[in-house]
Order: C-alpha cells, then sequence, then structure tokens
C-alpha cells in the first residue's frame, strides 16, 4: 500500500537539491540582469533630458535672436505706484 504525500515528490529526472542548486545560482544572473537593464534605462533617461534641455535652450537662442540684433534687451522696469 502506497503512503498518501499531499505534495507530489516523484518531480521528474531532477531532485529537489538539483532545482534548489539551480535557483541559487540564477540569483546573481538575475542580479547581474537588473543592473544592466536600470543602467540602461537611466542612461535614456539622462539623454531624454539632455536633449529637451538643448531643445529647450536652442529655442530661447533662437527667440532672442529673432528679436533684434541688439546685443542687451531692455525689459521694462517696474515702478511701484506712489501714494498720494
Amino acid at each position: 500500500m502506497r503512503a498518501f504525500y499531499p505534495i507530489r515528490l516523484d518531480i521528474g529526472l531532477m531532485e529537489i537539491w538539483q532545482i534548489v542548486a539551480i535557483c541559487l545560482l540564477m540569483v546573481p544572473v538575475f542580479l547581474l540582469a537588473n543592473y544592466i537593464i536600470v543602467k540602461k534605462a537611466a542612461r535614456q533617461r539622462r539623454e531624454r533630458d539632455e536633449r529637451i534641455e538643448r531643445a529647450a535652450a536652442e529655442s530661447v537662442a533662437r527667440s532672442f535672436r529673432q528679436k533684434g540684433q541688439d546685443r542687451y534687451q531692455s525689459w521694462p522696469r517696474y515702478n511701484p505706484r506712489r501714494k498720494g
């Protein structure tokens, strides 16, 4: 008569210790893959931010260049209202 096991221990060709060994060996592989993916994502984000900043700077420079060939632009001064 066979004993009833709630968990089937006959997994096939691999034993439990082999599965545990494979899982332990996969942890460094997972960490390395995670490091590479995060580093790539950070680089892409940095490049995108730099592109946006460059585009904004070029737009501002073009806008100031089009307003006139003056070297310095004069802005209206703020004069507070006088009491009286």
